[in-house]
């Protein structure tokens, strides 16, 4: 992506996400405040110019434990403004990306997971840039399974209801079969058992597996830029590019100074510090 067009982006997203916005004031440590006053002054920091200010008072609020897809999404802003603004640091675009993949994660409302995609594919649009430069490759997002596409295309519950659907329409077919005294009646009856069986099952497969995402699946996202896949004895896999700086990972397993990951195709492990975990409302 052209510079232009990704300050256009940026400035878009972060304009968004402060519109209304009343806080005012500088950013003084925050160690003693109450959150709702250290977000004003996160949120105040943003707006103002200093996103150095707002990340660290952000990252405060991260590490009292607050879950909440407005904060996140103003977080990954912070850092995505630091990078365009010619301050990066190391790590910046990752944890960006943690930010909005976060806020698109929590997102309940339709209006801020579409800004947090459209954020997060600014941001994965210069990593895969960058990459490209630097001779690693492209790619950001490897291509989901079949199975994954379609789990994520509803919710627990809409697989669920699905399944329920069908399996009333296969009973009535059973029952039309069995007590109907028309040949076409028994036939209809026997198409719709026939039809509506298999896809009960499909159905109820989809159900459980969307609800063992839920309960079972656990991501992170890349936040460091040369973060090596190694093996499990720590070394590291030969001929393998580090992995994608904001790139969102599954998180198999942690062990000491270790994470185990599945990115794709690939499964490593990768130092822990390199992976930040994305929160989730129904985590333990």
């Amino acid at each position: 992506m052209h510079l232009q067009t990704e300050k256009r982006i940026v400035a878009f997203v972060l304009a968004s996400a402060l519109a209304g916005s009343a806080y005012a004031g500088e950013a003084p440590p925050a160690e003693v405040d109450a959150p709702d006053a250290v977000l004003g002054r996160a949120t105040a920091a943003l707006a103002g110019g200093r996103p150095g200010d707002a990340i660290a008072l952000f990252e405060s609020l991260a590490d009292r434990g607050m879950v909440d897809e407005n904060v996140s999404f103003d977080r990954g802003l912070a850092y995505a403004e630091r990078v365009r603004m010619g301050a990066e640091q190391p790590g910046d675009l990752g944890r960006a990306a943690h930010g909005f993949e976060e806020a698109r994660s929590l997102a309940r409302n339709k209006p801020l997971e579409r800004d947090a995609t459209a954020a997060l594919g600014a941001i994965r649009t210069e990593v895969a840039r960058r990459r490209a430069r630097s001779g690693t490759g492209t790619e950001v997002e490897p291509n989901p399974s079949v199975g994954e596409t379609l789990v994520r295309l509803a919710s627990e519950d809409t697989w669920a209801i699905a399944a329920a659907l069908t399996s009333l329409v296969a009973g009535i077919g059973l029952f039309v079969r069995a007590e109907a005294k028309r040949r076409r009646m028994k036939i209809s009856g026997t198409t719709a058992f026939a039809v509506s069986a298999p896809l009960c099952v499909a159905l109820a497969v989809m159900a459980w597996a969307a609800r063992d995402n839920r309960l079972n699946l656990r991501e992170g996202v890349v936040v460091n830029p040369n973060a090596r896949p190694l093996d499990e004895r720590g070394i590291a896999l030969p001929n393998a590019n580090p992995l994608p700086e904001g790139a969102r990972v599954r998180t198999l397993g942690v062990s000491t100074g270790t994470t185990e990951i599945q990115w794709g195709r690939l499964h490593a492990w990768v130092p822990s510090a390199a992976i930040r975990p994305i929160a989730r409302r129904d985590a333990p």
